[in-house]
């Protein structure tokens, strides 16, 4: 491949991992209907790589605050009860420490649960062209849940799994992870920007899981490791995809944050109707 492929490749996983477009519908769609197929693994691993180091960046201080809070925990000498620490700010950081696990766990639980099925809708790019209509209704809705109040620190266990749950079932080709996971903060009562920034973090795990899934199918990932392998190339992947993953999400908080969140609706919907229409000519 050449430069401009390696760099295509990284900015369109940066963008499509936290823009609500759906980073799987893309690559279903693009693997269908423009003949264009992933180098292998170790791209997608490096790829996946650096969107969650974007997040850790982008979220450094939170991520540290919460490993923190759940140390104090374990710190003797603290007051209360048995010697736990119980400020009111440790409690909010390890509550939401505490919110991602239990989001991620009903993610697990749906994603295992309906592995087969999923496995078999990503060689259905109408499927695909189908779920990225439902993403456009989704997000069409956010502009109803434009009233929430309340913080990531604010989170209850109920609309963690709500969120989970709404992750989980975006494992869809087609269906947004970061639009299904958004509106679904946004209509359990988030305000946008607490909504957006708690639906980046859960995606830390998130991509972490959808790396480990892509070794685990490659088998034996050191032979894509061969020599002669292309490191400048995935070195150029890894930066396009880190830094457009920032931009995307910060572009994307502060439109949830003006409740613009539904714009990118026309745009499923364009690319959804367009692959349904190439997909019954071809």
């Amino acid at each position: 491949m050449d430069w401009l492929t390696w760099l295509f490749l990284g900015v369109l996983q940066g963008l499509t991992e936290f823009l609500p477009v759906s980073s799987s519908g893309h690559l279903v769609l693009a693997q269908e209907f423009l003949g264009v197929q992933t180098p292998g693994v170790l791209l997608e691993v490096t790829v996946h790589a650096a969107t969650a180091a974007a997040v850790v960046v982008l979220f450094a201080r939170e991520l540290w605050r919460m490993l923190a809070a759940v140390a104090a925990w374990f710190r003797p000498g603290r007051r209360g009860p048995r010697g736990r620490d119980w400020s009111r700010e440790n409690v909010a950081w390890r509550g939401l420490a505490a919110n991602l696990l239990v989001a991620t766990a009903a993610t697990a639980l749906i994603g295992f649960g309906l592995e087969p099925l999923f496995r078999v809708t990503f060689e259905e790019p109408r499927v695909a062209a189908v779920m990225l209509l439902v993403t456009g209704l989704v997000l069409l809705l956010s502009s109803r849940f434009a009233s929430g109040r309340r913080t990531e620190r604010q989170i209850r266990p109920s609309d963690a799994v709500a969120v989970g749950v709404a992750q989980g079932l975006a494992i869809l080709p087609g269906l947004s992870r970061s639009g299904m996971t958004i509106v679904a903060g946004l209509s359990r009562g988030l305000e946008g920007r607490s909504a957006a920034r708690f639906s980046f973090l859960l995606s830390l795990p998130a991509i972490a899981g959808a790396g480990l899934v892509e070794v685990s199918r490659a088998g034996d990932i050191s032979r894509a490791a061969a020599p002669g392998l292309p490191l400048g190339g995935l070195a150029l992947a890894f930066v396009a995809a880190f830094v457009s993953g920032v931009m995307a999400m910060v572009v994307l908080a502060r439109l949830v944050e003006r409740g613009r969140l539904h714009r990118f609706a026309w745009y499923c919907w364009a690319l959804g109707a367009a692959a349904l229409a190439w997909g019954a000519l071809v």
